[in-house]
């Protein structure tokens, strides 16, 4: 099938063909003729309202000389949030190039916005070469070697193995094994593909600009790198943890594994010397709870769609916690998802973390320990046709066996609001999780076993080997809470993280519906071309795009407004 593809964009018929194989598909499958319908229905009713304004220059003639690389999430369900992000990078002053799925529809949508240029993969691919996808993973002693093997300047090594994880659905690497090494071929052989490719590109296009939906996975990671070497300037755009709102963070060669919710030196220093009152203690604290109480965190992944906020003492009842001790809860990560995305981390996996953790609490009894399960596991299972029990249960049956009586599990499908915990924790575990700086918020002791997001703040407790992170963990019990200046540390930072640090969107608005996938809904609500110049979310976010010195985009603090 690669060959007859190279054959075909030899020859320029690859559009063709593709043309032809959508019209295949649409004519023998009845389901595809229903969506192919709805779709071209919702477009046209779409085009009718909106082609006039769309297709208006936010800027005059001689201003979009620079381009700008905007690499398309994919999904239609969410194109029309990135139209204003397109518009946003026009009045910023750049011409966009988008790089997209062959999709008809995305495609439309982009046109209709009066992009000039859109590319797609394929124009750049050629075949993958197992055979030297092979040759690398035959080399690998450890995984390290994996971890820090490059093609090209490009760290292929740890986008192929996050890769991996992610559609093999396992948690970890075991290269002492033949079988999961053969697995590991296409995705080495994939990566390496790919980084070619991104060069090709980035000399096609020479962006001045690339703007990022996410940056981890083949091939948005190994283009992200491509990059960041060649001097582009890297913006990425991230879900934030409610509706209508977009965490936006510019990265260099010196934070490229910095977390899209970190703080930057300078921000962080800006938030330590802001002025700090009661009122923002309040506000923040509107903002966790109303999230949490309405189903809204994180609603991009469903975190609490069928929760509810309990009483502390119904938990400890439900759990048959011991009230004369105190509690410390695991909060693991998605043992599969972006692993080696951020930082660096004790262990070799968020599996491998997970299971010397649990049984550091299975052998201290001193405490209760209460293991949540991610309540993302159950969209993301969903949007990804994957059935059967979350990675984290089948863990703790094939390498902990049954849980000792101190132990206790909250499995992902629970109806326990994560935000309920936070009152009867006395301990948080995680490895960069976002519990992490609810908890320090609340005065709650958090200790992490990783970097590169909340870590050497002041306020968290950081281990810097194995050993010492495990020993902490045994001693848990004697951690003491908070002092007064930790707490307010950490409340500044949550207060940046969840109030300051989102983009929050008006022009255009991206929701997530309580449905088992958490279908993204996404709106335009420009309708005429003064809309779109006076748009007061598009432009803050021009303005911060054309900063190139601000890592943060920070909404101002009242009258005193901030970047960093």
């Amino acid at each position: 099938m690669n060959v007859i593809k190279s054959v075909l964009k030899w020859a320029g018929l690859l559009p063709a063909a593709r043309r032809i194989r959508r019209w295949a598909v649409i004519t023998v499958s009845p389901a595809v003729r229903r969506q192919e319908r709805e779709r071209r229905r919702e477009f046209v009713k779409f085009k009718r309202v909106h082609a006039d304004a769309l297709g208006c220059r936010l800027r005059p003639d001689g201003w979009g000389e620079k381009k700008a690389l905007f690499v398309s999430s994919g999904l239609v369900d969410a194109v029309r949030t990135e139209i204003g992000l397109i518009k946003g990078l026009e009045l910023a002053g750049f011409t966009p190039v988008v790089l997209t799925p062959p999709d008809r529809w995305l495609v439309k949508h982009y046109e209709l916005a009066r992009v000039q240029q859109i590319l797609a993969w394929e124009d750049f691919l050629s075949p993958p070469d197992a055979v030297q996808g092979e040759a690398v993973v035959a080399r690998l002693q450890s995984l390290e070697d994996l971890l820090t093997f490059e093609h090209e300047g490009v760290r292929v090594g740890r986008f192929a193995a996050s890769t991996a994880l992610r559609w093999l659905r396992v948690g970890a690497l075991n290269l002492e094994s033949r079988d999961a090494r053969a697995r590991l071929v296409p995705f080495i052989a994939s990566a390496m593909t790919y980084a070619s490719a991104a060069q090709a590109l980035v000399r096609r296009v020479k962006p001045e600009l690339a703007l990022f939906p996410d940056r981890g996975y083949t091939p948005a990671g190994e283009l992200f790198d491509i990059c960041l070497g060649d001097g582009v300037d890297v913006v990425t755009w991230n879900a934030a943890h409610k509706n209508n709102a977009l965490m936006v963070k510019r990265y260099t060669r010196e934070n490229r594994d910095d977390h899209p919710a970190s703080l930057s030196p300078a921000s962080w220093e800006r938030v330590q010397h802001m002025g700090w009152a009661e009122a923002h203690r309040q506000r923040l604290r509107q903002e966790l709870h109303g999230c949490y109480a309405s189903g809204e965190w994180y609603s991009e992944v469903g975190t609490q769609f069928n929760t509810r906020i309990m009483d502390p003492g119904e938990i400890r009842r439900r759990l048959g916690l011991d009230p004369r001790r105190k509690t410390a809860v695991i909060f693991p990560h998605i043992l599969w998802d972006g692993t080696f995305f951020y930082g660096r981390d004790l262990f070799g996996s968020y599996e491998a973390w997970f299971i010397e953790t649990v049984r550091a609490a299975c052998a201290n009894s001193r405490v209760n320990w209460v293991i949540k399960v991610h309540p993302g596991n159950m969209v993301k299972g969903v949007r990804d046709g994957v059935h059967g029990e979350p990675s984290e249960v089948r863990v703790i049956r094939q390498c902990i066996g049954p849980l000792p009586e101190h132990v206790r599990f909250i499995p992902a499908e629970s109806d326990i609001s994560t935000f309920s915990l936070y009152g009867l924790t006395d301990y948080c575990v995680t490895v960069r999780g976002t519990v992490g700086i609810e908890a320090a918020s609340l005065g709650i002791p958090v200790l992490t076993a990783g970097t590169g997001r909340y870590d050497e703040r002041g306020f968290t407790i950081d281990s810097h080997s194995r050993d010492e992170y495990l020993e902490r963990i045994a001693r848990i019990h004697e951690i003491p809470p908070l002092s007064p200046h930790q707490r307010e540390l950490a409340e500044r930072f949550a207060y940046a993280v969840f109030v300051l640090r989102p983009l929050s969107l008006t022009t255009v608005t991206l929701e997530y519906q309580k449905d088992a996938k958490a279908t993204p809904c996404a709106r335009v609500n420009a309708t005429t071309p003064e809309d779109w110049l006076n748009a007061p979310d598009l432009r803050a976010f021009a303005d911060w795009v054309a900063d190139v010195k601000q890592l943060d985009f920070l909404a101002p603090d009242g009258d005193r407004g901030f970047r960093g």
